[in-house]
């Protein structure tokens, strides 16, 4: 694992992979030795930042490491010296107005099957703890789409008090409008009102569903049709 870890002074922020109303998230262009590859980014669950009542973002405070898994040849050359890898980064951090960055970052490693960093260990342990972890086999997820909004309805064997969801996609919900959750016996539904910018109908509905105790899903919802009702 190699990450990009951004620490940010209080008050500024930097965007999800969906970065919501307005933003981009950041972008990675890795230059890494013969036969290494790169995964995609493990992005973290993200915040909701509202800063008007028509506009809602998806980013980070603070501080979040930005990590891909990097895959190795089957076989390497542990003579040849030490490994270099590289980074081309740009991002968008913002407060009341948005400023555009970049670095090239390095990093030399040995070959060897211990290169695990002890000063760093912690801080990718502590991220793989907010990435958003698979739907659960036992639960069920699906979407009705209304005249204005889309019901999207979580079964997952027990009330859920308390959600809110994040598209992995733009222009499919309405960012600032709230998220109306309904509590049923085995889970809740969430109306979530469709976006203007919507053009076409939905098949499937992408992205983070959080809970109320912190708890982060990735959901994929398929679309069904609504009821007639007298």
């Amino acid at each position: 694992m190699l990450g990009v870890h951004f620490m940010m002074e209080k008050g500024w922020h930097i965007y999800w992979v969906n970065p919501g109303d307005s933003g981009q998230p950041p972008s990675f262009n890795w230059h890494l030795p013969s036969g290494f590859t790169a995964g995609d980014v493990q992005w973290p669950k993200p915040e909701r930042m509202q800063s008007s009542p028509t506009l809602a973002d998806y980013g980070y405070h603070d501080d979040v490491l930005l990590a891909v898994r990097i895959q190795a040849p089957e076989f390497l050359n542990i003579n040849g010296g030490d490994l270099q890898f590289s980074v081309d980064a740009k991002w968008l951090i913002c407060r009341e107005v948005c400023i555009p960055d970049k670095a090239q970052l390095k990093l030399s490693l040995p070959p060897g099957t211990d290169n695990a960093n002890s000063a760093t260990a912690k801080l990718f342990a502590d991220t793989e703890k907010t990435l958003p972890a698979p739907w659960p086999r036992t639960w069920k997820a699906k979407l009705e789409s209304q005249t204005s909004n889309f019901v999207l309805t979580i079964d997952a064997g027990k009330p859920i008090n308390k959600a809110f969801f994040f598209p992995l996609n733009p222009d499919q919900i309405d960012n600032p409008s709230p998220q109306l959750l309904r509590v049923q016996p085995r889970g809740a539904a969430i109306a979530l009102r469709k976006s203007e910018l919507l053009t076409k109908p939905l098949a499937r509905l992408s992205g983070v569903l959080v809970l109320g105790d912190g708890s982060a899903y990735r959901l994929d919802a398929s679309s069904i049709a609504a009821k007639a009702v007298k």
